[in-house]
């Protein structure tokens, strides 16, 4: 079980609408390069919203920007928009291996592709994995996705 703390009154996000394990084990951010710029608020988050944008980025990442679905708005900061809208950042990242995180940006890109379904615009989306504010930019996110589905 991933411990994962969901919003109250959101009978959308009841724990057992959730599955078991839907975040991985051991560090939150296992497999991440620079690590450092991120500070963990929570290892194991829970959110659910509409995507509004997807991006690969150079990193091999995949920016997954959504509309947070209400009860999940206590997520996001002042910081967190998109567009001039309010929205949260999700980054699924590549497969690198969890025993190191990747020196750079150019190290990340050559790790082997996400196993992750990557949405696309309009999807409804349900994602687990660490919140964290993302100290280079003032917004949270969840970074990694550990796991996404796709409603």
């Amino acid at each position: 079980m991933c411990g994962c703390s969901q919003p109250a009154g959101n009978a959308a996000a009841s724990p057992s609408a959730q599955p078991a394990g839907a975040c991985r084990a051991g560090q939150p951010e296992a497999g991440v390069y620079q690590p450092d710029r991120l500070q963990v608020l929570d290892p194991c988050k829970h959110a659910e919203g509409t995507v509004v944008d997807v991006a690969h980025e150079e990193d091999g990442d995949y920016h997954v920007w959504f509309r947070a679905d209400a009860g999940y708005e206590y997520l996001l900061n002042s910081e967190n928009h998109f567009q001039a809208r309010p929205a949260m950042l999700a980054e699924i990242i590549p497969d690198c291996p969890a025993s190191t995180n990747p020196p750079d940006e150019q190290s990340a890109a050559r790790c082997s592709k996400t196993n992750l379904t990557i949405p696309r615009l309009g999807n409804h989306i349900a994602i687990d994995g660490p919140w964290v504010l993302d100290t280079n930019h003032g917004w949270r996110e969840i970074h990694p996705v550990d796991s996404i589905r796709i409603r």
